[in-house]
């Protein structure tokens, strides 16, 4: 079967750093079995041979491994896998797109955040209720076995209208194409997986509503600090039910 039939994304039409490509295709070539757990990685010097990067290439794509939990560096030894990343990681999106699709975590822990605590304090009684209507919409779509993207985005972007900040809104939606497509490869792992997993995801974003129901900044900003974390964990680590 053509596995390529399984991707939901798009390759990102943007200029990648070398690195970045490296990091994508060493991940997709631990997940194919290439590598098993537990198993060394060639050295730096046979990496920048085989694909034909420099040896800071290699450096930083290994250390970007490392951050994810992937690889772990023994001193003097080299580097060796330590966990193997789900098969929907690469299923879903192309080894091209992993990495930018992981940096877009980062990049929404720094801003969502705060436009969550700031919600909390700010929003209306109409942007609740829009945000009621997208949770009710992530779980209509889980219950018919839909991908809950476009019902997640909008849970997201809600939030950072309610921060009475238009920039906000307007940062989260010049990058809303790789938050989508994130969104997207996660919640695919996701509605692949078990119900219980499913309830966490729905869990998880219920304790944001509710924070932001009871007017609670810093429990709302706790509550998306940790959802962001989950998710991101959720892709790179191979267990179903976290």
């Amino acid at each position: 079967m053509n596995r390529n039939k399984n991707k939901v994304l798009e390759p990102s039409p943007r200029k990648e750093k070398l690195a970045d490509q490296l990091y994508g295709k060493l991940m997709q070539a631990i997940i194919n079995g290439n590598f098993k757990k537990g198993e060394k990685l060639p050295s730096e010097h046979r990496i920048c041979e085989h694909y034909s990067v420099s040896r800071p290439v290699v450096r930083e794509a290994l250390m970007r491994l490392q951050a994810d939990g992937i690889v772990v560096s023994r001193q003097g030894s080299g580097s060796y896998i330590q966990r193997i990343p789900p098969a929907g990681l690469t299923q879903y999106a192309d080894a091209s797109d992993i990495a930018m699709l992981l940096k877009s975590y980062e990049v929404r822990m720094a801003i969502e955040c705060e436009a969550c605590a700031l919600a909390a304090v700010r929003r209306s009684e109409e942007q609740l209720a829009q945000l009621r209507q997208a949770l009710e919409g992530m779980k209509e779509d889980f219950t018919r076995g839909r991908i809950a993207s476009q019902a997640d985005f909008n849970f997201h972007r809600v939030i950072a209208e309610a921060t009475g900040n238009d920039m906000f809104p307007q940062i989260l939606e010049s990058i809303h194409i790789d938050i989508e497509k994130a969104m997207t490869m996660a919640l695919s792992i996701t509605k692949s997986a078990s119900q219980e997993r499913i309830d966490r995801v729905l869990g998880e974003h219920r304790m944001i509503y509710e924070s932001i129901e009871q007017n609670d900044a810093e429990g709302a900003r706790l509550a998306m600090r940790h959802h962001i974390n989950r998710v991101r964990k959720r892709v790179t680590d191979n267990l179903s039910d976290t």
